[in-house]
């Protein structure tokens, strides 16, 4: 049966990674990290895609999870005296 957390979990999941693509078709920014030996040139798209990994852990775990369900309580009949 569809629930409405699958759809939106996955909804949202999709739209991070959505953003990821068009960060990196479009971006041309990038981290400049000076170094002793030479600078390094880092893609903004890099900490993004980090980012949008780590939140899709998040939300998949949240979304995603099935609990089990819990048990109805049982009413507890007192025990019939033995005989003997």
């Amino acid at each position: 049966m569809l629930q409405a957390k699958y759809f939106w979990g996955a909804l949202v999941i999709i739209a991070m990674w959505i953003a990821v693509l068009v960060v990196g078709v479009v971006s041309e920014a990038d981290f400049m990290v000076e170094a002793p030996g030479g600078n390094v040139s880092i893609p903004v798209v890099w900490g993004l895609a980090l980012m949008a990994l780590i939140g899709s852990w998040v939300v998949a775990a949240f979304a995603f999870r099935n609990g089990a369900a819990p048990e109805p309580k049982k009413e507890e009949k007192p025990l019939a005296p033995t005989e003997g």
